[in-house]
């Protein structure tokens, strides 16, 4: 595996394992000319319409796609190489145009940002009806003798796949067990704490406890932790596509060319150090916003769970928080890294901004009193939290160096 040293500037760096070939090379100029006559063939050669609306649209979807086009082509490369190093420049670009937009509907009515997706997605832009998924708890429902398990196959829909395969993901990223088990059975308790602000955060105890935490977040998880099992053990060998023989060994290499190039297991140190313990509570905590924010998002801009645009945020974030964390545990780690990584900081001013929509356009939802018993187990919570620090760190820990020195 390659030393922690890598990464950082490799803006015109060729890969150890490749030629000085034509795949790695920048093409800036070759880029530039494609760019230019694709935006003339589209203004002077399609079809225009007198139509202000229709004019619009599209004059905003090629400035986007033209900003997109010039990140991937000039901004710096990130931590992952892999598949190109232009996929994660589209990834970080995405991100700024994603923040670009959030702080254009920041300065909106709420009304009109509901408004504003319509242009893109006609159907939205309608008032959601909130669910509470508590109503009926029972497993065995024997008012229904045809189908008495229907609340749980019920439950069994593309969220079930989906909150399984985004905790494998998860746990690949974090690249930590016990990072991952906590996020998610601390998840399960916010949802239990906010759902007097959003109905639909109100499930069944099996629901939270079995179907979310045991079978969709542990069994996710449980492979996550085996992909990175497999990622830590495999041996990093590249060679150049043209100097390996046969091409069944050819196609065997072009296909590995959509792992990772290397592999770097992360040490968080949470227990060893208290500024590592806190900033990881605070990675922990923004972790966590981000996924509220999705639901939040959901109901103050009025989008349906299933809808295209809740997939495309939260693929987004999973491909850009990749980058972020691993930026973030570079900047922790390394003594040499003296810089917030770009990605990372461009993720937290996403996190910020969609906080600051959410207080601006459901105020009302956030505002609403949190019951007694959710105030006294936050209370609890952090107490136990700090006096565990400060017995960790002020007895503990002192107490074994002295002893093993």
């Amino acid at each position: 595996m390659l030393p922690e040293s890598d990464k950082r500037d490799q803006d015109e760096q060729i890969d150890s394992d490749e030629t000085d070939s034509w795949f790695w090379r920048p093409h800036t100029l070759t880029a530039l000319g494609v760019f230019l006559i694709s935006l003339a063939y589209f203004a002077f050669f399609e079809t225009s319409y007198d139509d202000t609306a229709l004019n619009t649209k599209r004059g905003l979807v090629f400035a986007s796609i033209a900003f997109l086009y010039i990140g991937m082509t000039n901004t710096k490369n990130g931590p992952f190489t892999r598949p190109h190093p232009i996929i994660w420049r589209l990834v970080l670009t995405a991100s700024v145009l994603y923040e670009l937009l959030l702080i254009f509907m920041l300065f909106q009515t709420a009304n009109d940002a509901r408004q504003l997706l319509t242009y893109l997605y006609p159907e939205l832009g309608k008032p959601l009806e909130e669910i509470d998924y508590s109503t009926n708890c029972r497993l065995y429902d024997e008012d229904v003798p045809e189908d008495p398990y229907h609340n749980f196959w019920d439950k069994m829909d593309w969220f079930v796949i989906f909150h399984l395969t985004g905790w494998w993901a998860k746990a690949i990223v974090f690249r930590d067990y016990w990072m991952s088990f906590v996020l998610s059975i601390t998840f399960e308790i916010l949802e239990y704490s906010l759902e007097h602000q959003l109905p639909n955060f109100g499930e069944c105890w099996w629901d939270h406890w079995i179907l979310d935490a045991i079978i969709c977040n542990g069994l996710g998880i449980w492979l996550g932790i085996q992909t990175l099992e497999f990622l830590e053990s495999k041996t990093y060998d590249w060679r150049d596509l043209w100097s390996i023989p046969g091409t069944r060994s050819k196609l065997v290499r072009v296909l590995s060319q959509f792992t990772p190039h290397s592999w770097t297991k992360f040490d968080w140190g949470y227990t060893e150090d208290v500024k590592r313990w806190f900033a990881v509570i605070g990675i922990c905590a923004c972790i966590m916003i981000m996924d509220l924010n999705t639901f939040y998002l959901k109901a103050v801009l009025w989008i349906p769970p299933p809808h295209p645009v809740n997939v495309y945020r939260c693929l987004l974030i999973l491909f850009f928080g990749a980058v972020a964390l691993r930026e973030t545990y570079e900047y922790m780690s390394n003594p040499l890294c003296k810089r917030f990584g770009q990605q990372s900081w461009v993720a937290l001013a996403i996190l910020i901004t969609e906080c600051m929509i959410i207080w601006k356009f459901g105020y009302e939802i956030l505002t609403k009193p949190f019951p007694t018993h959710v105030i006294v187990f936050w209370v609890c919570f952090v107490v136990i939290i700090l006096s565990w620090s400060f017995w960790n760190f002020t007895y503990k820990l002192p107490r074994r160096k002295r002893t093993s020195s």
